[in-house]
């Protein structure tokens, strides 16, 4: 009796056993393959084979005496094969935990779809064991639908399932990988299976369901907020309706990305995601906003000093030629040995954490030097020697202290300067200057033609005060000055220059403005952006024997990037004065910073009017330091009484080496050539 009870519990562990099997089987002429990497199909096929019932309490492993072992049900695969897969002996006592193996084995054969067992008594102690068997259907023909980029004689050879063979699912399942893996190497992406479904009919046809590609209805850009989705969209390189594939995805992300670069903006993330239910690809952009800021290895300068530094709006999207350009300034305005900048990831995705690391240096110095003194433009000071002391970073503050005595044959000088460009807020900045200067044996362009030089003595003295505002979501910069300005001239002639300047004197209360967009990547070597600065200013005279006079001028330049760091600079320049201008507020033309072919102030006037193009390109890689410069300058200045003329204004070209030097920045050397004469003019920082 415990012998049958044996049997009984055994029937219905492997009955139990076999419902699990064949649960989502039991209709062997459909599978489906929903899974891009194919490893699942086997858990599908046998998601409840490896359940285990529960341990018997008293934990005793009941064994059953099998006589034979019988097979049935099969057609083409020999039963030789299957016992072998078993690997059960007969006339031997086994466990039911090796019966629920035997079937496992059969079924890994991939030939059979259902699988039952069976005892037939024998005697009292022994048993025939019984496997009735679902055989698969033997494979009649391959039929491929939904495929229109591969053809079906494409696809039959790069599966190995073949008519005339028993439908085997451990090969079905290599076949599905291997159709996947060939639409992948074509590029198509997007889909998660590229065999959808799969069928296999009574008459033994198999049916693969195919999905080539995506086929997206509609391309949408989201996450963009600082440059509009219509200029994206021209880079999007994926058509809809048409398949989409990895390298048309891929170079429209990279383009966007590039574009953001190129218009001055960082990315935290660009990602795609396809929305299955409406057929419609989605472009994610991150844009990279500026959460926080925060200094490491300052001991002086206040974190809110290099905060104004980068001229970063927090809560906007960080602009990578600001952040170049204020790092640039930063290592090289004096106030710091190194700067280096790092991101951390913010409180949600897009969010960045800007951190500046700072190695802070002396800011105070005491220069004495020997150089070329007095004011640019027409006040040359010839060879001076100086001393000057001065505090770039007062108290930690970004105050600037500046104080300068310049004595040579043809200046004496003596200045003081204060500015504070950080410590009020909303950006808003404050100066004040103050100088006194004497120049002789200034020249003065009297006459054109014949030119005519005259000789005179300038003294100068000035007291400024300027207020300011920078807007930094605009790039742009007001500044107001009042000055109150003292000059005399007294002519100095000489046998050379026998021509006497009549004096002059005048004290003046001058009012000015100007107004300066900048969104160039570098202040000391740009290579894309727009500088612009128009000014006006209006002189009212206090005393002496002059007139008021106002002056308005502008300037732009504007910078082409190409490949491999070559720079097309342009600069255009204009400057008109009312009539009755003082000479030594009139405009003048000439030397290193304009013309370069002509000699300084060859052209003077209340008229004033420049073009410069210059071509810049490195010379060599392993000459990182050293760029190559050819150029062109065209330009001139008129008195108030002289006509413009095309034919009166200079012009001149020639070529120029660069040099960059760590702390000093770019050395420039130049070799020009007018139609006067040639020369080679050295100068500190780009021209322009």
């Amino acid at each position: 009796m415990r012998k049958y009870l044996i049997i009984l519990i055994a029937l219905l562990l492997i009955l139990t056993c076999k419902t699990a099997f064949s649960k989502n089987l039991h209709n062997p002429h459909r599978l489906i393959a929903n899974d891009t990497k194919q490893s699942e199909i086997k858990n599908e096929i046998y998601q409840n084979s490896n359940n285990r019932e529960k341990e018997q309490t008293n934990k005793e492993i009941y064994e059953i005496a099998v006589e034979k072992i019988i097979i049935k049900g099969n057609k083409n695969i020999p039963t030789s094969t299957i016992l072998e897969n078993i690997n059960i002996k007969e006339n031997t006592k086994i466990s039911v935990e090796e019966i629920k193996n035997a079937i496992n084995r059969i079924y890994e054969t991939g030939y059979f779809s259902d699988i039952e067992v069976n005892f037939e008594p024998v005697d009292k102690e022994k048993v025939n064991l019984v496997f009735y068997l679902l055989e698969n259907p033997q494979v009649k023909t391959i039929q491929f639908i939904g495929n229109k980029i591969l053809s079906s004689l494409d696809l039959i050879e790069i599966i190995n399932t073949r008519p005339g063979k028993v439908l085997n699912y451990n090969v079905i399942r290599e076949d599905i990988i291997l159709i996947n893996e060939e639409y992948n190497k074509l590029g198509f992406v997007g889909v998660k299976n590229h065999v959808s479904d799969l069928q296999i009919k009574d008459d033994g046809t198999l049916i693969f369901y195919i999905q080539e590609a995506f086929y997206p209805k509609k391309i949408n850009i989201i996450g963009n907020k600082v440059i509009k989705t219509e200029k994206l969209q021209k880079l999007v390189e994926i058509k809809p309706n048409e398949p989409l594939k990895k390298e048309q995805l891929e170079n429209t992300l990279n383009k966007i990305y590039e574009y953001y670069q190129e218009e001055g903006y960082m990315l935290a993330d660009i990602r795609s995601d396809i929305d299955y239910e409406n057929n419609i690809l989605n472009i994610e952009i991150f844009e990279a906003i500026l959460e926080d800021i925060e200094v490491e290895g300052n001991t002086k300068t206040k974190k809110y000093v290099i905060e104004k530094m980068l001229e970063l709006e927090k809560g906007k999207v960080i602009n990578s030629y600001k952040l170049k350009r204020a790092l640039r300034k930063m290592q090289l305005g004096g106030y710091f040995k190194n700067v280096e900048p790092d991101f951390r990831g913010g409180s949600e995705p897009g969010k960045v954490i800007l951190v500046i690391k700072v190695e802070e240096q002396q800011t105070g110095q005491l220069v004495l030097g020997v150089g070329f003194g007095g004011l640019p433009g027409s006040n040359r000071g010839g060879l001076a020697g100086s001393l000057s002391v001065s505090e770039i970073n007062y108290k930690g503050k970004g105050q600037q202290i500046y104080t300068s005595w310049e004595r040579g044959t043809l200046i004496n000088s003596i200045s003081l300067s204060f500015s504070d460009p950080y410590t009020l807020p909303n950006n808003r900045f404050y100066g004040f200057n103050i100088q006194s200067t004497e120049l002789f044996q200034q020249r003065a362009l009297v006459n054109t033609n014949p030119q005519t030089i005259a000789l005179y003595k300038d003294y100068r003295r000035n007291y400024g005060f300027f207020f300011g505002k920078r807007l930094i979501d605009r790039n742009m910069t007001y500044n107001f000055n009042l000055s109150f300005l003292t000059f005399k001239t007294s002519p100095t002639p000489t046998q050379e220059n026998p021509y006497v300047l009549p004096s002059t004197k005048g004290d003046y209360i001058s009012l000015g403005t100007s107004l300066t967009k900048d969104n160039r990547d570098d202040e000391f070597y740009p290579t894309r952006g727009v500088l612009y600065t128009l000014s006006t200013d209006h002189a009212i005279k206090n005393q002496g024997n002059l007139s008021s006079f106002s002056r308005i001028s502008g300037e732009y330049r504007k910078y082409f990037n190409f490949k491999k760091e070559r720079v097309l600079a342009i600069r255009g320049f204009f400057g008109l004065a009312t009539d009755k201008t003082p000479f030594v507020y009139q405009y003048t033309l000439g030397g290193s910073d304009t013309l370069r072919g002509y000699d300084f102030n060859r052209f003077i006037g209340n008229k004033a009017f420049l073009i410069n193009l210059e071509y810049r390109f490195p010379i060599s890689k392993k000459l990182e330091n050293f760029y190559g410069a050819a150029f062109i300058d065209w330009g001139g200045a008129f008195l108030p009484n002289q006509k413009i003329s095309l034919d009166k204004m200079g012009f001149n070209y020639g070529v120029g080496i660069r040099f960059i030097l760590p702390q000093i920045g770019s050395i420039r050397l130049d070799y020009a050539i007018s139609n006067e004469k040639s020369k080679i003019s050295v100068g500190i920082g780009q021209m322009f």
